[in-house]
């Protein structure tokens, strides 16, 4: 966003720089999850559909941003959207990535990955890498 107004130049996005490192997830607790199992289906559902979306009809996806970001459309068109991968990550590069975090702090304690991914609410097709 910075380069459109002139402040600065992208040299590298952070998958350049950082491949398969995941940014973000989807966290419902436990309780959450038994209480409301057909709300979590439906909210993995609905973000699969988006970055369906997203990665099929770009430009599409652009013009709702303004409404969501507060931004303006021309901005928007040239901000860089994340790139979207199979939701599945391999038990490896989480436990790669939480040892990275162990080791510069950002962890207190080594946590166990098990307890901590679930993907039984993806497609049966997404629930490994495909």
């Amino acid at each position: 966003m910075l380069e459109s107004h002139g402040a600065s130049r992208m040299l590298a996005s952070f998958h350049d720089i950082l491949p398969h490192w995941v940014f973000t997830g989807l966290y419902f607790s436990d309780t959450f999850i038994q209480k409301n199992p057909d709300i979590v289906k439906a909210t993995v559902a609905g973000l699969l559909k988006s970055f369906d979306f997203i990665k099929n009809h770009e430009q599409q996806a652009r013009m709702h941003m303004p409404k969501y970001t507060g931004m303006d459309l021309d901005t928007c068109m040239i901000s860089a959207l994340r790139e979207y991968s199979s939701p599945y990550k391999p038990k490896e590069l989480l436990e790669r990535q939480r040892d990275v975090m162990l080791q510069y702090g950002y962890l207190d304690k080594k946590l166990d990955i098990d307890h901590m991914i679930d993907y039984s609410f993806l497609p049966e097709g997404l629930r490994r890498s495909e």
